[in-house]
C-alpha cells in the first residue's frame, strides 16, 4: 500500500449514509465499482469517514473529515 496523503474532489451520496461515488485524482476520474469496507476515527473534536473503495482494478483508501469537509485519497494499492 502507498501513501498519497492529498486531497481530492469527490462526488459522493449522502443518502441513508455516506457512500463516495466517484473521485478526481491526479487528472483522473475513477469511478468507484465497490466500497469494500468502511470504519470511523476521530481527530480531535471531528469524525473521520474512512471508505475503503475499488475501481475494479485498484484498491483505494478516501476520507471525508466532517469537521472540514475535506475527502483525501489516503493510500492506494494498485
Amino acid at each position: 500500500m502507498t501513501y498519497i496523503g492529498e486531497k481530492v474532489n469527490v462526488l459522493a451520496s449522502f443518502t441513508g449514509g455516506i457512500r463516495p461515488i466517484k473521485f478526481k485524482w491526479s487528472g483522473r476520474l475513477v469511478t468507484v465499482k465497490e466500497v469494500t469496507y468502511t470504519w470511523k476515527s476521530r481527530e480531535g473534536q471531528a469524525s473521520v469517514h474512512h471508505f475503503s473503495v475499488s475501481d475494479g482494478t485498484s484498491l483505494y483508501e478516501l476520507s471525508f473529515h466532517t469537521q472540514s469537509l475535506v475527502w483525501r485519497l489516503e493510500n492506494l494499492e494498485a
